[in-house]
């Protein structure tokens, strides 16, 4: 139970006691507003995406800009890696570790070209526009040479 992120305590336990997890369903991340370091609005999380070899995170689709509070401009859908988040309090709201001006000026995101954004190159692009590095479990291309090689976070 504790993989799908859920706390069993023992039927015979005489007291209640709060467990926190540090899982967060995917449904409960899709729709998430998106803040600034100030507080100000930058987005709403439209798609979490997956790698499909290890099946762990590997970015989400931010719509952007647009109605969120952006005077100017319209929305536009971009990739941000989990790791530029910061997860507070309010299980409704996440915050850019980034300027918010870097997720405005990120390349468009398609989800008609998912296939082209699959790959390990591509993915590993994204991971360094903002400046991070892949978590465990998240597939990035190493070259080596002429080739290149596909890698996995590890422990």
């Amino acid at each position: 139970m504790d993989a799908l992120g859920l706390a069993v305590a023992p039927a015979n336990s005489q007291t209640q006691s709060s467990t926190s997890t540090s899982y967060v369903p995917a449904s409960k991340i899709v729709g998430m507003k998106v803040k600034d370091s100030r507080g100000e609005e930058v987005g709403v999380v439209k798609g979490v995406v997956l790698d499909r070899n290890t099946g762990c995170m590997a970015y989400t689709v931010l719509s952007a800009g647009g109605t969120t509070g952006r005077t100017t401009g319209s929305a536009k859908m971009v990739a941000v890696p989990w790791s530029v988040y910061s997860v507070g309090p309010d299980p409704s709201v996440v915050s850019v570790r980034v300027d918010r001006e870097r997720i405005y000026n990120a390349p468009v995101f398609d989800y008609g070209r998912i296939d082209e954004y699959s790959t390990s190159g591509w993915v590993n692009d994204v991971y360094s526009y903002y400046g991070v590095q892949p978590g465990i479990g998240v597939s990035v291309g190493v070259g080596v040479g002429g080739t290149t090689t596909t890698t996995t976070g590890g422990l």
